[in-house]
């Protein structure tokens, strides 16, 4: 009640205000304009002991020492403190004590109050966070994932020790400037792609491999995740995750060439002996050739003598010259030399070039590559796969290859591809002999064919052979997975195949029906495929 409505407004509130003083949970004491305590209530005494506020003049180091009265009526506003204090059940407790100046109505100083609470599970709360967060702190920096933090305007928030080694940049020099303005050159726009993607979706996104330019010049390969950490108000933060990939991908370069040199290494017999057939019957014509030489020239000879019998006249020495030219002709079947002379010369080519098509797909094959993409004929390296297994299937099936004239270049790595062909027809050959093994084939068949299909550049590799059991068809391309016996494989070959196709952006697929045979299905998207041969 106010006292424009009557009555005394102090006098009517004085019951309400004892009784709220005696009632709060947080200690009040009310003191002096000298700062002595004038009146404590209950939950003052729950804080600091029976003793309250009492003498706290007298004692200013006792329990109400942390009581910054003195200095709030000295520069006449509130002043707060806090301290550690042992409570009258004698374990520690924070206490936060608030002093406020008072004033009366004509605004002179009176005394004060002292608000006083106990902290202890705010500050044990904050004290949790503290070491939550050094904990978060040590492992961000300690993890070895390049991990750099975005606020919804691409601002950096957290650059971590992994993310300045990777980007050769401070943390302290990149904190709070935009992502895409610090001194890397990205190759593309499928960084800022994802970053985009990732906070419109509120999904992760995925960049497998982008290359950057450092300030310094030097190249990097990343892959990164991308993860969208919503905010109460406007665009997603963004949660970074990458790795580098320059060392990954060289040890991946090195398995797979090792991969590829195991398997020229088992069919090095094979390899040995295609090329040793085409080697005997070239030695051999050269020694047929020799020989034809040698009688040759006897002919030659007589028909010298004969030449010179002609000129000298009629006579003896004519008719015995034209008698050895035609023992010399019978001697020296010269019919059938004019028959096989050229025949062995064709087939000591034909050998020739059989040779130099096996080592020239060997060198092909085994050559490490440069590591960087390139644009390759699909047919010919298919020629040269058909060239280095030949061993492996002539004795058990027949290979059709039916290679698309037009078909585009492929963009890609030469020898990872040749590595998927090579695994691919591989398992066919073993697959048709499976399938000779059991009695189920009188001969196998492996169709080679390279087509544009469906925005897709395909070759595909079929064989009549024993097929893939439907309980096996999801675990094909897991790693070291195999149905062969053992010693006949190691379950790597189709997993390895599918990770270079995944990294040529295309697939590996295949269609099997148990007893009918395979078809396994290489796409590179056309996207990725050169303009048409010249």
């Amino acid at each position: 009640m106010s006292p424009a409505e009557g009555g005394d407004a102090a006098g009517d509130l004085a019951p309400y205000l004892r009784a709220l003083f005696e009632a709060v949970d947080v200690g009040v004491c009310l003191l002096d304009a000298s700062g002595r305590p004038v009146a404590a209530n209950p939950a003052t005494a729950r804080l600091f002991g029976a003793a309250g506020c009492a003498g706290v003049g007298e004692h200013p180091g006792g329990p109400c020492g942390i009581c910054p009265v003195r200095e709030a009526l000295a520069q006449g506003r509130a002043l707060a403190r806090e301290a550690c204090l042992d409570g009258p059940d004698g374990t520690a407790r924070h206490i936060e004590s608030t002093c406020y100046p008072l004033s009366d109505a004509a605004g002179g100083l009176i005394g004060a109050a002292a608000i006083s609470r106990d902290v202890t599970p705010r500050v044990a709360a904050r004290r949790e966070r503290e070491l939550v967060n050094q904990d978060i702190e040590t492992l961000l920096g300690s993890i070895r994932s390049i991990l750099v933090s975005l606020d919804g305007e691409n601002r950096v928030r957290r650059f971590n020790a992994s993310a300045e080694a990777a980007f050769g940049l401070a943390a302290d020099t990149v904190l709070g400037r935009d992502f895409f303005e610090l001194d890397i050159a990205w190759e593309g726009p499928c960084v800022r792609e994802a970053l985009a993607a990732s906070r419109e979706s509120l999904r992760p996104a995925r960049v497998d491999e982008v290359r950057c330019r450092l300030a310094d010049g030097s190249e990097r390969l990343l892959g990164f995740t991308v993860n969208p950490v919503a905010g109460a108000r406007g665009p997603a933060g963004l949660l970074i995750l990458g790795q580098d990939l320059s060392g990954i991908k060289a040890r991946e370069l090195k398995v797979l060439h090792e991969r590829r040199m195991q398997a020229m290494g088992q069919l090095a017999s094979g390899i040995a002996h295609e090329i040793n057939t085409p080697i005997q019957y070239v030695g051999y014509n050269a020694g047929f050739l020799d020989e034809a030489f040698d009688d040759l020239l006897a002919l030659l000879a007589a028909h010298a003598d004969l030449a010179r019998a002609v000129a000298a006249g009629p006579g003896p020495d004519l008719e015995a010259a034209l008698r050895r030219v035609r023992d010399t002709e019978a001697a020296i079947d010269l019919g059938y030399l004019r028959e096989e002379i050229p025949s062995a010369i064709a087939n000591t080519r034909k050998g020739i070039r059989q040779v130099s098509e096996i080592v020239a797909a060997m060198r092909q094959m085994s050559h490490p590559g440069t590591g960087e993409p390139l644009f390759f004929d699909l047919n010919a390296a298919a020629r040269d796969i058909v060239t280095i297994t030949r061993n492996a299937w002539k004795h058990v099936a027949e290979v059709d290859l039916d290679l698309a004239p037009d078909l585009p270049l492929v963009y890609g790595l030469p020898h990872e591809v040749s590595q998927v062909l090579l695994n691919v027809v591989l398992n066919a050959a073993q697959a048709v002999e499976d399938g000779l093994a059991r009695g189920e084939l009188a001969r196998g068949r492996i169709a080679i064919a390279t087509t544009l299909a469906q925005g897709n550049v395909v070759i595909s590799v079929a064989d009549n052979g024993p097929g893939i059991e439907p309980a096996d068809a999801g675990r094909i391309f897991d790693p070291f997975f195999t149905t062969k016996a053992a010693g006949k494989g190691t379950g790597q070959g189709l997993a390895i195949s599918n990770a270079i196709m995944a990294r040529h952006g295309g697939s590996i697929d295949f269609t099997s029906r148990p007893g009918e045979g395979a078809v396994f299905f290489i796409r590179f998207p056309v996207a990725e495929a050169g303009q048409n041969k010249p």
